[in-house]
């Protein structure tokens, strides 16, 4: 649902149903004429699900995730770490000790 070719960031998790999704930059579902949010997807049943959240929670929740999605929103993919897994990977055995191969 991008308009004109736009990236679409920030990257949200919905608090209804669990899924990771995508809204359009400029935070508008056009198709489906009303605002996007950062506590729920584009499904009509977590958009309802999501008003049932007291205000004053909701904005405490819709600061939080703003505040972990700013830090992704205008990176290009390229520039973003590569897998985590290869920046955390340990040596199983000191750089001194012998193999078979050895």
């Amino acid at each position: 649902m991008s308009e004109e070719g736009e990236g679409m960031r920030p990257v949200f998790t919905c608090h209804v149903c669990g899924c990771l999704y995508m809204p359009p930059r400029t935070m508008r579902y056009t198709g489906l004429g009303y605002e996007a949010s950062p506590l729920h997807c584009s499904a009509p049943s977590c958009k309802d699900g999501a008003e049932q959240i007291p205000g004053k929670l909701r904005a405490a929740l819709e600061a939080t995730a703003w505040r972990w999605a700013e830090r992704w929103m205008d990176r290009e993919p390229s520039a973003l770490p590569q897998r985590a897994r290869h920046r955390a990977a340990r040596h199983t055995r000191p750089a001194g000790a012998r193999s078979k191969l050895r």
